[in-house]
């Protein structure tokens, strides 16, 4: 037996480019990118704490400017310096790589295929994982001006990596992507229903759920989104085996507390 709420928590996995929400975290972040890549910079550092969206923005950067730019974008590590050779010169020729000797082939050969003044702008995620040799060969190639390099990265409790030398001495500029507000974790659910279709259930929703939400998420998009995965995924299981308890108005606060207990996030 099928629910209304089976096809709305699937809203909530985590989405696509074409279903990007503007918040006024993320529309600062975005401006300041796209404003940052047309300034000649070498390396530029993007960086916040798991979850923020990074990722999503940083692909949707991609997507709106690869028709536009030479821009190129990595979204997983690369761990072996031949194999990031590689993979650079087919996205940037579009042509099978031939073999390198090292670096230095690389750089002459790529160098020499870009004609006059054109430049690559390569856009580079989890670059916290990076061995800190490819690191410095990529710093090394920044130094050509013939590409220029954003590197996201995770800020995390425990690790900070501005405080990395490799990051601290070279980056050009920074800019961070910090969790949502109160009202941005409801502007974001909002847009998420509108977006959808799905505009009659955000009469389930007050601003004491969108308080819980903030405050059993800390503003976290990630885990809002496994957080609002998990409601729907409750109230699709009390639409179907007990619908008197699910009001069309007012939700219970006690669904939202049951998918933080699920998911760990508060104690029973």
């Amino acid at each position: 037996m099928s629910s209304n709420f089976s096809d709305i928590k699937n809203i909530f996995v985590d989405g696509e480019v074409f279903d990007y929400v503007n918040l006024d975290q993320s529309a600062l972040a975005y401006a300041r990118l796209v404003q940052t890549l047309d300034k000649p910079l070498k390396i530029i550092l993007f960086y916040g704490k798991p979850g923020t969206g990074k990722t999503f923005l940083l692909q949707k950067i991609y997507n709106d400017y690869k028709n536009k730019k030479n821009v190129i974008f990595f979204p997983r590590p690369f761990f072996d310096e031949k194999e990031f050779l590689h993979s650079l010169y087919e996205e940037i020729f579009q042509e099978k790589s031939p073999t390198f000797s090292g670096y230095n082939d690389f750089l002459a050969l790529a160098s020499k295929k870009l004609e006059g003044n054109a430049s690559v702008t390569v856009l580079i995620d989890e670059a916290q994982l990076y061995p800190v040799e490819l690191i410095e060969k990529i710093r090394l190639m920044s130094d050509s001006r013939k590409f220029k390099f954003l590197f996201t990265v995770h800020k995390t409790e425990k690790e900070d990596v501005l405080a990395k030398n490799y990051f601290q001495t070279r980056i050009w500029e920074t800019i961070e992507l910090h969790n949502l507000s109160t009202e941005e974790v409801k502007t974001y659910i909002e847009k998420k229903m509108l977006f959808h279709n799905k505009f009659e259930y955000l009469t389930l929703f007050n601003n004491n759920h969108y308080k819980f939400l903030m405050n059993c998420t800390k503003g976290n998009l990630r885990t809002i989104n496994k957080t609002m995965y998990k409601l729907f995924e409750i109230l699709e299981y009390y639409d179907v085996n007990k619908p008197s308890i699910i009001r069309a108005k007012n939700l219970k606060i006690k669904f939202l507390e049951m998918a933080a207990i699920n998911l760990g996030m508060i104690d029973v």
